[in-house]
């Protein structure tokens, strides 16, 4: 596997962390009223920090023009070829 795939699949996994954080009680939404006890600020500065550079790699991603969504099809995939 490239490290880029192994840092992509790390990443995809920051938002299910941190997803799966929040609905575990610590988000401001969900859980019980009572205070947290467990976390540290450290804690909140790791899973804010992760989920900016996962919405930076996602934002970018989108705006890349030379993503493959972003191109129009070859001519050679749009023409139907006879022989």
């Amino acid at each position: 596997m490239s490290p880029i795939k192994k840092i992509l699949g790390s990443a995809s996994a920051i938002a299910l962390g941190v997803a799966e954080l929040h609905n575990s009680g610590y988000g401001t939404g969900y859980g019980p009223a009572s205070a947290r006890h467990g976390l540290r600020p450290r804690h909140a500065h790791l899973a804010a920090n992760a989920a900016i550079t996962w919405c930076e790699l996602i934002l970018e991603t989108l705006a890349d023009p030379e993503a493959p969504w972003q191109r129009p099809p070859s001519a050679s995939a749009t023409t139907p070829t006879t022989t």
